[in-house]
């Protein structure tokens, strides 16, 4: 059965997560964390060069070792990055009973959420779910979405859209802003 998502945006800024792996995965996973103002903790037994200065920066909390058990404790979130599936299995079981969300990637039969491809532009992100079932093409969409967005300047226009939202008394806002982004449009076409 194709596993069912209700996407949401969490907002993690000053929670406690964790990111166990190595490789480019955890690095980029780890980033997105603290994009989103996370206080991630990192195990690695092999960190790379960019985890190790995070940590020197002060910027993640690092433990060079394998992951244990007690590392779930006070985390909100989590994520495994190496394929592994007895650990995956022992992690998702460890996060379902304390309540953590829980991502393997690239094992989603572990998983309590998907990561999403997201596309961003400024203030503005559009986020992309296969379920976990097709990453490659999330990332695609990703890439080209950003394209667009780009293009179209799109940073800039959300920035003034939220200006004038600032501006607008309650009552007006509706019709102000749908009035404003009135003229926003795709044009062309998608192939696959």
């Amino acid at each position: 059965m194709t596993p069912a998502v209700f996407p949401v945006a969490l907002l993690l800024e000053g929670r406690a997560c964790l990111v166990v792996g190595s490789g480019a995965e955890l690095t980029s996973r780890t980033q997105a964390l603290l994009e989103a103002r996370a206080r991630p903790s990192v195990v690695s037994s092999a960190p790379s060069d960019a985890i190790r200065a995070l940590a020197t920066a002060g910027r993640i909390e690092l433990h060079q070792r394998d992951f244990i058990d007690s590392d779930l404790d006070g985390k909100w979130l989590a994520v495994l990055v190496d394929e592994n599936p007895s650990l995956a299995a022992r992690m998702a079981s460890l996060a379902e009973a304390e309540r953590v969300f829980f991502c393997a990637v690239d094992q989603p039969e572990h998983n309590s959420y998907a990561h999403m491809a997201q596309a961003r532009a400024g203030l503005l992100t559009i986020a992309i779910s296969t379920a976990g079932q097709a990453p490659a093409l999330g990332r695609r969409l990703r890439e080209e979405l950003e394209r667009l967005l780009v293009a179209a300047k799109m940073s800039d226009f959300v920035d003034k859209l939220a200006t004038l939202r600032q501006r607008t008394p309650s009552p007006e806002r509706r019709k102000v802003l749908g009035d404003a982004v009135s003229g926003v449009h795709f044009s062309g076409e998608l192939k696959l």
